[in-house]
């Protein structure tokens, strides 16, 4: 996983940190992720599954994460 506090990180995925961070503010669920990929399980399986991550996907998700922290920590969404 990207280390999202080294500033080279920071400043490359900026734009998925903060499209993660609006999302979780406007109230949107983890999987709405635009980069997530979903997979069908084998045979048997009842629901989809991501089958891989990327970069892009764990910095909107780690936006995401930053932004829920935040509201937790002011004692919620407002």
């Amino acid at each position: 996983m990207t280390d999202f506090t080294a500033f080279k990180n920071r400043s490359e995925f900026a734009a998925q940190l903060n499209a993660g961070y609006s999302a979780r503010l406007n109230g949107a669920g983890l999987s709405t992720n635009p980069h997530l990929v979903w997979h069908d399980q084998p045979a048997g399986g009842q629901f989809p599954q991501v089958n891989h991550t990327t970069p892009k996907l764990d910095a909107w998700q780690h936006g995401w994460r930053l932004a829920d922290k935040d509201q937790k920590g002011r004692g919620g969404a407002r």
